[in-house]
């Protein structure tokens, strides 16, 4: 019997991909992800076009984005229909001839959501109305519609609270101040 001698094992050799799997992997990708945008758009946002492009033609600039569901599927979540618009009316307005027309805008965008019902069974409609005063400054302002009891609007926060006290909102163009209160100082001496 011969024997040899003891030989390191060879290093495995390295993992290699060729150009065309490569080439071939990214349209795999590519047509993965559009696949997946265009069901993301027909399933979930196509419902509510119409209403999109209602709300566009009656207020043209307006840019509305148009979604609806629940906040939690899991829980008893009343279904809501929520849209947000853009306005050359500045929504925080103290003027009253602004305020009637943010009423009627109200009102109409209600109107077209009734007639072209693009959620059945919406117990809610929330309307964030904004307008763009300068490149990262937001006016906004937003209101809920219970759609079953024919209610009043109620103004509503940015987690869609009902807002119970009115409040002033802070003006953009002068800056904020705070104030803080005089107190007594003592003088200890040793």
């Amino acid at each position: 019997m011969t024997t040899s001698p003891v030989t390191a094992a060879n290093p495995a050799k390295p993992f290699f991909l060729s150009g065309r799997t490569i080439v071939a992997l990214m349209f795999l990708l590519g047509i993965l992800a559009t696949s997946f945008l265009y069901a993301y758009w027909t399933l979930h946002l196509m419902p509510f076009m119409p209403l999109q492009e209602a709300i566009v033609a009656e207020f043209p600039g307006s840019a509305p984005r148009v979604d609806g569901g629940q906040k939690k599927m899991h829980k008893d979540t009343p279904l809501i229909l929520r849209i947000a618009m853009k306005s050359e009316l500045d929504p925080l307005s103290e003027n009253t001839e602004d305020q009637q027309e943010m009423a009627r805008i109200r009102n109409r965008v209600a109107e077209l959501s009734r007639s072209l019902d693009p959620l059945p069974g919406v117990e809610l409609l929330e309307l964030h109305i904004y307008k763009l005063v300068e490149e990262e400054a937001i006016r906004k302002r937003s209101w809920r519609l219970d759609m079953q009891q024919q209610s009043e609007w109620s103004e509503i926060d940015e987690r869609g609270r009902e807002l119970t006290v009115q409040k002033n909102p802070p003006r953009t163009d002068a800056p904020a101040t705070k104030t803080v209160p005089e107190t007594e100082t003592e003088t200890v001496t040793p």
